[in-house]
């Protein structure tokens, strides 16, 4: 069985129980059978730790974005986020989304704002969201369809049924309106 973390943050591991070591932690992976990572970036400011490792290790794919948590650092513009998507080891947008549970909703419009621009990356490049929803559900529903999201994965889900019926009844509309 061949095992892939689709979601990590091999960039902030500390190494030390690998001797500092990012080939040991590797090959004690692949003894677990997990063969390939997600290395996921939360801020432009470590996107090159991120990126480095994809471009080091080919069992190593990385993203690109700013997650909803993130309040210091730069933010993407869309542009910016295409630019640093054009890699061949770049494969997913995010993680972004929202997050009212850290962030208050009514101080929030920049995280609303923020996400538009994955989204918009997303579909412009062709590649996947990772998108983060806690206690935000009306809002990253709202924004995914107004912005018209075409592809992603929902990494941080604390929502209901209702809300995860939602998404793949956008995910479905989206799907049939593609043309083949």
């Amino acid at each position: 069985m061949k095992i892939i973390d689709s979601h990590c943050h091999l960039d902030r591991v500390d190494l030390a129980a690998f001797g500092g070591s990012m080939d040991s932690l590797l090959a004690h992976a692949k003894t677990l059978s997990v063969e390939e990572f997600l290395c996921v970036c939360i801020d432009l400011e470590h996107f090159e730790d991120v990126f480095s490792l994809a471009k080091k290790y080919s069992q190593i794919y990385a993203s690109v974005g700013v997650h909803p948590c993130e309040l210091e650092g730069q933010d993407p513009s869309v542009a910016e986020l295409l630019a640093l998507a054009d890699e061949d080891n770049i494969i997913a947008i995010g993680e972004t989304g929202l997050d009212y549970f850290h962030v208050e909703k009514d101080t929030a419009d920049w995280q609303r704002d923020r996400f538009r621009w994955h989204i918009q990356a997303s579909n412009q490049s062709g590649k996947p969201l990772i998108i983060h929803t806690r206690n935000a559900k009306h809002d990253t529903i709202q924004i995914m369809q107004e912005e018209q999201a075409e592809q992603g994965v929902m990494h941080c889900f604390s929502e209901d049924w209702d809300t995860a019926k939602a998404v793949l009844d956008l995910a479905t509309q989206t799907f049939h309106t593609q043309p083949v």
